[in-house]
């Protein structure tokens, strides 16, 4: 009987689940090439055939629906064996710091260094999540502390906020709107906007301008806008800008974080700007949390000067950008 490795059981399983190439490359975090060539690699392992593909749609055969809830299981006893050895691995005192694409920015190391000038004895393990976990693992209890990207749909955490940055629209270098010093939502209403799509439907409506006027401090400027081209990844997503397909929307440090010749960022006016937060369960009364928060606020206060460059504050400021009092206000019920 051949083995079969866990990485082709969770393909299988979010392929099973989601129906859609495109949508279960985004939960496992490859390209549809990839995710379709691990399944064709489990097929010919078992020897039978588990999902019907056609042009226009994939369905389950008998020997995948029977393979389902035992791929489930089996997954599910691996991750709790992991999970086991993990904390035999475990120091006496180990902080579990989670963080999505570009962590704290330029306030990373700070307060990283802050927290270990504070717990000199506190062992920090970090890890790096994906874009279709905005929680950065904190929605499913795998870290204890989280640097995040907020607005998103996860319940019951609790967020400190650490500044805000434009949001900027990514456009072609030779586009007409590329030149501008900065744009309106009214100047991009008639382009398409290139986006991967996102399980979380708050985080991926706030990326492509979509969000319900008064929602949160919405966007809404003339309703929520449709999607007209989806990429199966990030770097898809570049080249549909950089061949005039369309334009994206990310944050300012992007530009800085992943500069590319053909695309220039532009500024968008009349939006709320992308926050940056330091976020923890609700649950959890950990004085190592605490600290760990603790120390990524006072780096933010001490600060200032980075803080004001990464809101690029002598170039642009976002007339939307939440103030002090606001601290907070993304955390979800």
């Amino acid at each position: 009987m051949p083995d079969v490795s866990t990485r082709r059981l969770r393909c299988f399983l979010a392929l099973a689940e989601e129906l859609s190439f495109t949508r279960a490359a985004v939960r496992v975090g490859l390209a549809q090439q990839a995710l379709s060539l691990q399944i064709r690699k489990l097929e010919e392992g078992l020897g039978v055939r588990l999902f019907e593909r056609t042009t226009r749609q994939v369905s389950l055969t008998a020997a995948g629906a029977a393979l389902l809830p035992e791929a489930r299981r089996v997954v599910g006893a691996w991750e709790r064996a992991l999970a086991v050895l993990d904390e035999c691995r475990r120091e006496a005192v180990t902080l579990r710091l989670g963080f999505v694409a570009g962590a704290a920015l330029e306030l990373t190391g700070p307060i990283l260094d802050e927290f270990a000038h504070r717990r000199p004895e506190v062992s920090l393990v970090q890890r790096e999540f994906h874009r279709d976990d905005p929680s950065a693992g904190l929605g499913r209890g795998l870290v204890d502390v989280a640097f995040v990207r907020p607005p998103f749909g996860t319940a019951g955490l609790c967020l400190r906020e650490l500044l805000v940055e434009p949001r900027v629209a990514g456009l072609r270098a030779s586009h007409p709107l590329a030149g501008r010093e900065s744009l309106s939502v009214r100047d991009l209403r008639d382009l398409p906007v290139v986006a991967v799509p996102h399980p979380d439907p708050v985080f991926g409506a706030f990326w492509t301008l979509a969000r319900p006027a008064g929602e949160g401090g919405g966007d809404g400027h003339g309703g929520p806008r449709r999607v007209t081209m989806e990429a199966a990844t990030p770097a898809e997503e570049l080249m549909l800008v950089t061949t005039g397909q369309g334009f994206t929307v990310t944050a300012l440090s992007a530009a800085r974080y992943a500069p590319h010749p053909e695309v220039r960022y532009v500024p968008v006016r009349d939006i709320e700007g992308s926050a940056l937060a330091v976020a923890r369960r609700r649950d959890t009364d950990s004085e190592l949390v605490e600290d760990f928060v603790a120390s990524a606020l006072a780096v933010r206060d001490r600060e200032q000067a980075v803080v004001r460059a990464i809101r690029g504050d002598a170039c642009f400021r976002s007339p939307v950008a939440a103030s002090s009092s606001e601290r907070g206000r993304w955390a979800p019920g």
